[in-house]
């Protein structure tokens, strides 16, 4: 048989081939990909900045007179802005454990006042994290700041989700020392306190730089505005017995700047959520028009603020004053970027993205538990109403002044108490003696949800 016969079969075979792939080609070009399977390089990304003991009226857009924050303010007028957003606790650790697992503090064994400096106990290294859910989505993820989850190296960041870390990982900048990932660098003894917040900035713009061309997670957990209050120099003008408190919360917007900058630098700030908030209330400085501050479950030890940017998907300057909290963003965050909440365990968290960008979303909470830094029940919140069955405890706030702060408003009738959060946002005038059946009513619901809470506490880390 001649040459030619007995290679033409072959390349009929080979054209078919071909035109068989282009067909496959052409039909994934236009269809895109499937739902909850989008390439890594089309997610967005996340940057999330969280304050230490900034308080709701901090910020010139929440009412601030005296301090001026204008790049957070512009961040609220391209984005939502919420006035009932909450801590799930009023101290640092339970916050920051319920930011990491969408559950309420005390679900994860972490809400007893916060880890001390010398603690050996953390965050379970069974709870997925929500950088691990990233992580899994095809994110660089990165901690930079404070952690206080635990300072072994099983249960600090490195162990947990991140990539990268930088920061101190215990209490406050005034008790720990600091690391990258999990080489020492500095003895807190060594640690140049006025150039935390410069030095956590730099750190910040140039993880966005290296990591720009796909997508990443950075949580940005600030030392500011916690004790002790020290400022860099280009940042002290204030004067008084709060002025450094007002330095350095100026010094914290500078660093969002710095921030929003970097993302407008690099081409991706419209593909980037960011998100700001607080761990929550103030020490030392009243937060009207609320009344107490850190630690207590006063209406300022919880309330904090919120502003959420995402360019083409949040409307610009809207405002919300549905409920929300930090727990939200764990199953929001989830379900932006195709991961999978775990299935294995309760999550508290609610998808709050309808809030951001419908105006009449409503909230995803038929209530709201507060509880206090000692672990115990101390208050709900349902709808307008708010019941305290014990009294807030005031000992973190620090010297608050006693009138701004409304200290000298605690009601001399036994408890518990109730307030109207629509007319008495400051909680001033108790109204349980004329709404016996909604004290009951709350009373009923506060109790059953911490029964079956306490029942399904899944533990802290312990070393053994």
């Amino acid at each position: 048989m001649h040459k030619l016969f007995k290679i033409y079969p072959l390349l009929r075979i080979q054209q078919r081939a071909t035109l068989a792939l282009a067909g496959l080609a052409f039909f994934l070009f236009f269809a895109g990909p499937s739902e909850g399977k989008s390439p890594a390089k089309d997610k967005p990304n996340i940057v999330f900045i969280l304050a230490d003991d900034l308080g709701y009226a901090d910020l010139s857009c929440y009412g601030a007179k005296e301090i001026k924050t204008p790049n957070l303010d512009k961040l609220a007028s391209q984005g939502v802005r919420f006035t009932d957003f909450y801590a799930p606790a009023g101290v640092c650790t339970p916050t920051r454990a319920s930011l990491m697992t969408g559950s309420y503090p005390k679900r994860v064994g972490l809400h007893v006042a916060v880890l001390p400096p010398d603690t050996h106990s953390g965050l379970n290294p069974n709870e997925k994290t929500i950088a691990e859910l990233l992580k899994e989505q095809g994110y660089t993820t990165g901690a930079i700041g404070k952690w206080h989850l635990g300072l072994l190296p099983e249960v600090k960041p490195n162990a947990q989700g991140f990539d990268y870390y930088y920061g101190m990982p215990g209490p406050n900048h005034g008790r720990s020392d600091l690391y990258r990932n999990t080489e020492l660098l500095k003895k807190n003894s060594e640690v140049e306190y006025d150039q935390i917040t410069q030095n956590y900035t730099k750190e910040a713009v140039a993880f966005i730089r290296e990591n720009k061309e796909k997508p990443f997670f950075l949580y940005m957990a600030h030392s500011a505005i916690h004790i002790p209050l020290f400022a860099s120099k280009e940042f002290r003008r204030h004067e008084g017995t709060t002025g450094l408190y007002r330095d350095m919360t100026e010094e914290l917007d500078w660093s969002c700047g710095e921030i929003l900058k970097e993302l407008e630098a690099t081409g991706i700030m419209e593909n980037t959520i960011v998100v700001f908030t607080s761990d929550n209330g103030p020490s030392g400085v009243a937060a009207p028009p609320l009344h107490g501050g850190k630690g207590s479950s006063w209406e300022a030890g919880f309330r904090v603020p919120l502003i959420v940017r995402w360019p083409g998907h949040i409307p610009a300057g809207s405002v919300t004053g549905e409920l929300a909290t930090m727990m939200d963003f764990y199953p929001t965050l989830a379900k932006l970027t195709g991961a999978q909440v775990p299935a294995d365990r309760k999550i508290d968290g609610h998808d709050i993205f309808p809030l951001m960008t419908r105006k009449k979303a409503k909230s995803p909470y038929d209530f709201l538990c507060y509880y206090g830094r000692t672990g115990q029940l101390y208050a709900i919140r349902k709808g307008k109403w708010k019941l305290h069955f014990l009294a807030p405890d005031e000992k973190w706030a620090g010297k608050q002044p006693v009138q701004e702060a409304l200290l000298d408003t605690k009601p001399a009738t036994p408890l518990p108490w109730l307030y109207d959060l629509s007319t008495d946002i400051g909680e001033t005038k108790n109204r349980a003696a004329d709404n016996s059946k909604i004290v009951a009513q709350l009373t009923a619901a506060a109790q059953a949800f911490d029964t079956v809470l306490t029942a399904e506490i899944r533990p802290a880390y312990v070393e053994k």
